[in-house]
């Protein structure tokens, strides 16, 4: 049911998009908590501008986040504000704690520090991974939803 292709073109991060057909709700939580158990995702943020986040411009910024020397792997989802506003959800699995994670983040894509909610501690990855996914468990899910994981091929 759940197909997935490596997205190449860079030889220093691995992306992996997953594609899903007819996917029904019960199918939407079997993948969300798929992907929780993928990784020790232990912190979750946002990021929220004032300009439109296109996937393009997400899968560079989690690129750069993922490329960090204390993160394993970032899974990132876009939201739909309204029809001109949208904001990214990041998990991040980092082996150990980083208290100075924010910064990392706005070091490694260049944005100011307001933009970036606070990074806190997921308590319990199955429900935060399916928050991150809420616009797939929606009844009226977004046609063009974009959520993508990123691993640091470092490690």
């Amino acid at each position: 049911m759940f197909k997935s292709s490596v997205i190449t073109g860079f030889s220093s991060w691995f992306s992996y998009r997953f594609y899903y057909t007819n996917m029904k709700y019960e199918n939407t939580l079997q993948y969300s908590n798929s992907i929780a158990d993928m990784f020790n995702w232990n912190y979750t943020t946002y990021i929220r501008t004032h300009t439109w986040l296109t996937p393009e411009l997400v899968q560079k910024w989690c690129n750069q986040i993922s490329n960090r020397r204390c993160i394993d792997a970032v899974w990132s989802s876009i939201e739909r504000d309204n029809a001109n506003m949208n904001h990214l959800h990041l998990a991040i699995a980092a082996p150990a704690p980083a208290p100075e994670l924010k910064n990392k983040i706005v070091n490694a894509i260049n944005i100011s520090k307001s933009h970036i909610g606070d990074v806190q501690p997921i308590r319990a990855k199955y429900q935060t991974i399916q928050y991150i996914n809420k616009q797939l468990i929606r009844e009226n899910r977004e046609v063009n939803s974009y959520h993508d994981l990123f691993i640091n091929p470092k490690h």
